[in-house]
């Protein structure tokens, strides 16, 4: 019985610890996930979330040699420079002829990522 109370108070004594050790976590840095992560991100970054997002769904078509290589998808520059024309592109319905990516939709979560990043001044 002893030791089952040793137990418990040592147990007790460990959450007590863990529970205190927390503090204000108003000052931690978050660091964003890669794109297409589950975790939401708060400022995201064209390096860190957009590119790869671009380079996965958009390069294809707007690069040299693509279909819409008239409007080049390559750089931090070109994709920041359209970001108003890709917002509304990427917000249009499933079948609508101008949704991009062309042949698809974004998920949600992309579209979001996206928006969050426009709306946050498209930091590279």
């Amino acid at each position: 019985m002893k030791k089952v109370k040793t137990m418990c108070s040592a147990f007790v004594v460990v959450l007590g610890v863990m529970s205190c050790s927390g503090g204000d976590d108003s000052s931690t840095t978050e660091t964003p996930p890669p794109a297409g992560g589950g975790d939401v991100v708060t400022n995201p970054t064209y390096t860190a979330n957009i590119k790869s997002i671009i380079d996965a769904n958009c390069v294809s078509c707007h690069a040299p040699g693509g279909e819409n290589s008239t409007v080049p998808l390559q750089t931090y520059a070109q994709v920041s420079a359209k970001a108003a024309d890709i917002k509304i592109r990427i917000e249009k319905p499933a079948g609508d002829p101008l949704v991009m990516p062309k042949g698809g939709k974004l998920s949600q979560s992309k579209i979001d990522l996206i928006n969050k990043w426009i709306a946050n001044g498209m930091p590279n």
